[in-house]
């Protein structure tokens, strides 16, 4: 008599796990936003605790951290004036260095909770902003922050329908990836809340000049992108973006919009297409404790990597030869 075989399950790759940053002083852990490579093995990231500072990582060429984050104190920014960073990307034009930051744009929560969900937020000066940072003497970093960007945003993407009124939990506007298209000269703005159709919203604002006025009047809004990602594990927001020139696409990561979805967080590629078709790196895996949103590709050592950043305080480098990304 013949034995039925058990089919094998195939061995799942191990999941990526955060490096802490370390203890800060204060009671609150790091909260990394996003992270961008200023150069080989060195980074900054914004913190969303943090409106006034960018923090700065360096990394050893095995990947350990090279020596403790350093704060990179911003001028410009009075503090308290500046709320709830969570994403920014590096800019280069005509052999400048720019960092452009930006706020979530989302609403602030009422201390009273109220049963509509159009009077639980409020509007915040704070949130409702747009930072172009230059590199000064000494490296210092100088801002100049534009007011009122959430208005013209919400005015110009009718796409976002009514979900500026409400919170974020409530799949109100929440903002939580920035990227740059060099070729195209567009900010590229991933959308967590809301979600259109279950498919996550990439807003394309492009600059008429890159390094004229910081004013409203430079910039124009494209037609939005929506990527066609998959909610079959509940419903997926963007959650950061950053540029691969090794494979020339742009690396997404997406994860749960709200508390209320229970979708992990996953890594994709899109290539720029206008149909929003995404290729889901499968075998690139999360550990629960790390809740991805930073990502940015860099040298390290000399060596290629992906760089994520994660809000619990820490850090993964996932090298560019690792089987995972096949």
């Amino acid at each position: 008599m013949l034995r039925k075989q058990r089919d094998e399950k195939p061995e799942k790759s191990p999941s990526i796990k955060p490096i802490a940053f370390g203890e800060r002083s204060g009671p609150e852990p790091y909260n990394a936003s996003e992270i961008v490579a200023i150069d080989d093995s060195k980074f900054l990231f914004c913190d969303n605790n943090v409106g006034d500072a960018l923090f700065e990582l360096r990394l050893a060429a095995d990947g350990k951290m090279a020596c403790p984050l350093i704060r990179r104190p911003i001028r410009g920014i009075e503090p308290g004036t500046v709320d709830d960073l969570e994403a920014m990307t590096h800019v280069r034009t005509d052999g400048r260095s720019l960092i452009v930051v930006l706020p979530s744009l989302s609403l602030k929560q009422r201390k009273r909770r109220h049963k509509k969900k159009s009077k639980r937020g409020k509007e915040s000066t704070a949130r409702n902003c747009l930072l172009r940072i230059t590199f000064g003497e000494d490296d210092r970093l100088e801002a100049e922050v534009l007011s009122a960007f959430r208005e013209w945003i919400v005015e110009n993407a009718p796409e976002l329908g009514k979900s500026p009124r409400y919170l974020p939990d409530d799949g109100g506007l929440n903002v939580e990836g920035l990227g740059w298209s060099s070729t195209e000269e567009v900010l590229l703005l991933g959308v967590r809340t809301p979600v259109i159709q279950g498919k996550p919203l990439i807003l394309r604002v492009r600059l008429k000049k890159v390094d004229g006025p910081w004013r409203l009047s430079n910039f124009e809004m494209l037609p939005p992108v929506s990527l066609a990602i998959k909610d079959d594990r509940g419903e997926q927001g963007i959650r950061t973006i950053g540029f691969d020139p090794s494979r020339g696409v742009w690396l997404i990561v997406a994860g749960n919009s709200t508390s209320a979805s229970k979708a992990p967080f996953a890594l994709y590629s899109w290539d720029g297409n206008a149909q929003g078709v995404v290729r889901h790196f499968e075998n690139v895996r999360f550990h629960k404790r790390m809740r991805v949103e930073g990502v940015t590709h860099a040298r390290v050592g000399g060596r290629g990597a992906i760089v994520f950043v994660d809000d619990g305080g820490g850090y993964q480098v996932l090298w560019d030869d690792d089987p995972r990304l096949k």
